[in-house]
């Protein structure tokens, strides 16, 4: 059987059923979609990646600094920084008291991205945090450090990640931890274009929900990640709830928006990223 739920979009998953403290056990049935959250942490944690892709691409930490191919056009962020005693970098992505970015999103709060490269290794580190930044409603909370190095001219990362998500309208919190490996898997013989990236993203979470209820992921098959699309267009994970373990499939590649979540019963559920 198969139902169709409209679950998620990075500017509508705000009003997703998992905010509710709900923890029904499903064996079938379409009511336990709570956890579909995994998903909605996936897509916050995946969206300041790209903010701090798009800041050090255009910064010319990887390349030539080149912004005018680098970096979309927005009037929603000021980024600025200034270099700190060690010599790093520190940069401020500034979204204000509010605006609408080119996606539809709106923002306000500050980023804030240090930057570290190591002059023997190359490596490159990010340590990313928060000034009472929202997105959608949504504070997001913690830090994300994120470690590049390129092995066989292939750009790979490595990324921990340890945030706090607080809904609005007393949704709760929820909390997630999980580490990654990323491989840059498009547009390696382009460095100077950042909108051809793509990105294969493999690990594992640990997602609380805000009744304290516990869902571990681990990616099965690699999600695929296209900076021309604003959702991750491909690859599959399975979600473990309670015992029950639920499957969320990406899609086929197709920028069109659409997963499925299989319950433990066998209900596939499409949702809408």
């Amino acid at each position: 059987m198969k139902t169709t739920i409209k679950l998620l979009t990075l500017t509508a998953l705000m009003a997703i059923s998992c905010n509710s403290n709900s923890d029904s056990s499903d064996t079938g049935s379409t009511q336990d979609t709570t956890v579909a959250t995994d998903a909605k942490a996936q897509a916050f944690e995946e969206d300041v990646e790209g903010i701090k892709e798009e800041v050090l691409a255009g910064d010319g930490y990887y390349a030539s600094k080149n912004i005018d191919t680098q970096l979309p056009p927005s009037s929603c962020r000021v980024i600025t920084q200034e270099t700190l005693a060690n010599g790093d970098k520190k940069f401020k992505v500034d979204f204000g008291t509010g605006c609408i970015d080119n996606n539809g999103d709106n923002r306000s709060g500050i980023i804030y991205i240090v930057a570290h490269r190591n002059t023997t290794t190359n490596e490159i580190t990010a340590a990313i945090t928060f000034d009472n930044y929202y997105i959608n409603s949504h504070k997001i909370e913690g830090t994300i450090n994120v470690s590049r190095v390129v092995v066989n001219s292939v750009p790979t990362f490595t990324r921990d990640t340890n945030i706090n998500i607080i809904q609005p309208s007393g949704g709760g919190t929820i909390h997630r931890e999980g580490s990654f490996n990323i491989e840059k898997i498009g547009g390696v013989s382009t460095p100077l274009v950042f909108t051809d990236d793509v990105f294969s993203i493999r690990g594992s979470a640990l997602t609380t929900l805000p009744n304290g209820t516990l869902l571990h992921m681990e990616i099965t098959e690699p999600l695929i990640r296209n900076i021309g699309c604003p959702v991750i267009v491909k690859g599959k994970k399975t979600i473990t709830k309670n015992s029950q373990t639920f499957t969320l499939d990406y899609g086929n590649g197709s920028c069109d928006d659409i997963a499925t979540l299989t319950l433990p019963g066998g209900t596939v559920v499409t949702i809408y990223l």
